[in-house]
């Protein structure tokens, strides 16, 4: 398996703003990402300095659904994973396709053996 670390992890919230103000001020925590997402709410990413791994603000509704996934993990070829996981007889939930919030970005879907969606992503190298 390829997987190289965490991509981000999602915290369940209320208030977008209350948590951004908590995150930065009490936890020294940075905005990395803050962009409109879906009415009334914003797809916002913190970062840690020096840290790879960024978490991002999903609504607190939302986290009760089971469509959202639990965990987000980065891998080298999303593409060359999903093959390798349905040889294993992983469950694929959605993809592998481009992920619609970032160009660049290959996604793939996975259950669980417990039903938790994993979402993995690949990222375009940037040329110098």
């Amino acid at each position: 398996m390829a997987i190289t670390r965490i991509n981000f992890q999602s915290i369940p919230v209320e208030d977008q703003d209350r948590a951004i103000a908590f995150y930065t001020q009490n936890l020294g925590f940075s905005v990395h990402t803050d962009a409109p997402y879906a009415e009334n709410w914003r797809w916002i990413f913190l970062t840690l300095p020096g840290a790879e791994t960024k978490l991002q603000f999903a609504s607190k509704a939302d986290m009760q659904v089971h469509d959202k996934p639990v965990l987000c993990l980065v891998c080298d070829d999303v593409d060359a994973e999903a093959e390798n996981l349905r040889a294993a007889d992983v469950e694929i939930a959605d993809g592998p396709d481009g992920a619609p919030w970032q160009p660049g970005v290959r996604r793939l879907m996975i259950k669980d053996s417990e039903e938790n969606l994993i979402l993995l992503e690949s990222f375009k190298k940037q040329e110098a």
